[in-house]
């Protein structure tokens, strides 16, 4: 018998961070590429995207997560989001300067 059995190599870890859990910019940047990639991959569902972009929007620190990078992204969501065929108006945070 083989004592040195091989033991299964760990996966990268996929814990993804939720709305409420954002602490950085990294974290929203983070989030909000999630979003977006599980649109184009997965097709989640345009008001799922919706309700996730809304509690970022939401939150209490927007103002000073929300960087340049973060905008475009959030842009790229709600333009997405738009598309899918929900009647929405822009947000002024991410469509005015």
């Amino acid at each position: 018998m083989n004592d040195k059995a091989t033991k299964p190599k760990k996966k990268a870890s996929t814990k993804i961070v939720e709305a409420g859990e954002l602490k950085s910019k990294d974290d929203l940047k983070g989030f909000l590429l999630s979003i977006r990639d599980r649109m184009q991959d997965d097709g989640l569902a345009a008001i799922h995207a919706l309700s996730a972009l809304n509690s970022v929007l939401n939150s209490a620190d927007v103002y000073r997560l929300l960087d340049n990078e973060g905008k475009e992204i959030a842009r790229d969501i709600f333009l997405r989001i738009k598309l899918a065929g929900l009647q929405l108006r822009n947000p002024a945070l991410l469509f005015q300067e």
